[in-house]
């Protein structure tokens, strides 16, 4: 086996880091004199895939919990703990300056020997980007939001967040920002499957940016809503471990003063209910502004993070369908009612029933 170091990694990572920073910054693959010639019309290619030993790595493990908390097998993985230490990288060549790479997207510390360059034909990228997208949110569909959780990049998961809530607002910014710390202390990713739980305690904008980063959603059953009217939640693991973020009192003072005038905005807007166009506009504008400023502001003057232990709620149920006797609409067996034995709806039966509206929870009676 004829294996041999060509050239070794400068970059501004020492230690293992998260590596989806790592790929953010550049780094300099610094090429030893021999194998200088076999650079040539390197400048050619847009990307090029650089492989490098793990030198630092000990030993291996076949199955291992990944950065993003998945559990797999090494081969499915990135680890570096691997049974041959040889890591690839595809990277963006930036530039070339004799015998040094400028590249963005390498994920390798500083120090480590490069075992090998290759080109990457662009076509491969463009004639198969959308199949390999699509086929990737497929198997993950939340692989791009997570990328940007471990990144810490808020302003990118605002954005996407103002998607689902309408408009922006500094609540969904905290509900953002608090998530986002929330899923680092946690460490798992949520699957849709009940793994991971939130725990809101009201029901505003905030609640969006929480479901939105945590993947956490009634319809998923993972989100519990508890009608107590604070600006906080909970995130946690099956096993109980969990984080509680409660925004700080103080915040508001700290958030007004990002954008005075968004404050008689506001009034006019949402408590007097305004319908002036120009008044609305001024309120969209001042709320963007204040929204994306907060996630500058230091979350430690922002929220009280209390890690805890909780008791979980059982998976839910799966409760069967049956047919209503009058309206012939299908519903769930927990909400039927049973009269001369035979199964009615909730509104058929004029029985009571919960409903969560801009007011909280509040129990109404069905009239016919």
């Amino acid at each position: 086996m004829n294996i041999r170091q060509i050239g070794v990694v400068k970059s501004k990572f020492k230690e293992s880091a998260n590596t989806a920073e790592m790929k953010k910054h550049e780094s300099i693959i610094v090429v030893e004199d021999e194998f200088l010639d076999g650079l040539f019309k390197i400048e050619d290619s847009e990307f090029i895939e650089i492989v490098f030993l793990f030198d630092r790595a000990k030993n291996y493990d076949l199955q291992l919990h990944t950065f993003s908390g998945e559990y797999k097998g090494v081969f499915a993985s990135r680890s570096p703990r691997r049974p041959s230490s040889i890591g690839i990288t595809i990277v963006k060549l930036i530039e070339r300056k004799g015998k040094l790479l400028i590249v963005t997207g390498l994920d390798a510390l500083d120090n480590t020997p490069v075992l090998d360059i290759k080109a990457i034909d662009n076509r491969i990228f463009e004639d198969n980007k959308t199949q390999i997208q699509t086929n990737i949110l497929k198997s993950n569909p939340r692989i791009e939001i997570m990328a940007h959780i471990w990144a810490n990049e808020t302003k990118e998961l605002l954005l996407k967040a103002g998607q689902i809530h309408g408009h922006y607002c500094t609540g969904l910014a905290l509900g953002v920002l608090a998530a986002t710390i929330a899923m680092h202390e946690i460490r798992e990713e949520s699957a849709g499957l009940e793994n991971l739980l939130a725990i809101v305690e009201n029901n505003n904008c905030f609640s969006d940016g929480i479901q939105f980063v945590t993947g956490c959603t009634f319809g998923n059953n993972s989100l519990i809503f508890k009608d107590i009217g604070k600006q906080a939640f909970t995130l946690a693991k099956r096993n109980g471990i969990a984080v509680r973020i409660l925004v700080k009192p103080e915040a508001r003072d700290i958030l007004r003063s990002l954008v005075p005038e968004f404050s008689e905005s506001y009034e006019k807007v949402i408590k007097n209910r305004s319908q002036n166009q120009e008044e609305i506009a001024n309120f969209k504008t001042q709320g963007i502004q204040k929204a994306f400023a907060s996630l500058e502001v230091s979350s430690d003057k922002l929220f009280d993070t209390k890690k805890v232990e909780i008791s979980i709620p059982d998976y839910a149920p799966v409760h069967e369908s049956f047919v209503c006797e009058d309206c012939s609409e299908s519903i769930m067996s927990s909400r039927t009612t049973d009269q001369q034995n035979k199964k009615y709806c909730i509104e058929c039966s004029n029985s009571e029933y919960y409903q969560l509206d801009g007011f909280g929870i509040s129990c109404k009676k069905t009239e016919k």
